[in-house]
């Protein structure tokens, strides 16, 4: 005998997606801002995060309103490339960072006599120019939202052969277990 997960649990696990969704979208539109305001768009490293974030709202478009199967593997490969393209931004706002410190008055007459690891530590800490190292990241944390959400979609299937699962929360059937041990023909 199988039973449906109770629907306080469907309900609570679909709230938790809708929230995801909603900070997904909040992270798009909210560094799309940011950017503007930067006028991030003078060289095509600074129009990598304007695509990024192009794919972001398109995979999100697709698990609203498709939600479908394929919707959702495209969403979660969207979010993979944009987590990659996110860390890609760190490490060029570092290496610009890095190359702008002998410009920058505190760092004139003692850059070339730090350490390697001393002046990278610098850059990557925002010590020394102007790019902020971690702001890429939120494009990484919009990513993992919208990843998180297609966790156990209602279109996905059963991991467990046999097992139904509700369609709105994605929650499989609570009660027994079936027997292993026995096969039926």
């Amino acid at each position: 005998m199988t039973t449906t997960a109770p629907v306080a649990e469907i309900r609570l696990v679909t709230t938790f997606r809708r929230v995801l969704l909603g900070l997904a979208a909040a992270g798009i539109v909210g560094t799309g801002v940011e950017l503007a305001m930067l006028r991030h768009w003078n060289s095509r490293d600074q129009l990598i995060p304007w695509f990024a974030l192009a794919v972001l709202a398109l995979a999100l478009v697709l698990i609203v309103l498709a939600g479908a199967r394929g919707a959702v593997m495209i969403a979660r490969v969207a979010a993979a490339a944009v987590a990659l393209a996110a860390l890609y931004g760190v490490v060029t706002h570092v290496r610009a960072n890095y190359h702008a410190a002998p410009l920058d008055f505190r760092y004139t007459d003692s850059w070339a006599g730090m350490s390697t690891a001393s002046r990278w530590w610098t850059a990557a800490t925002g010590g020394v120019g102007p790019s902020p190292t971690l702001a890429p990241l939120i494009l990484a944390q919009s990513a993992a939202c919208l990843w998180l959400a297609t966790l156990r979609h209602p279109s996905q299937p059963s991991r467990r052969p046999g097992a139904g699962q509700d369609r709105r929360s994605g929650l499989r059937p609570s009660g027994p277990a079936p027997n292993k041990g026995s096969f039926s023909h």
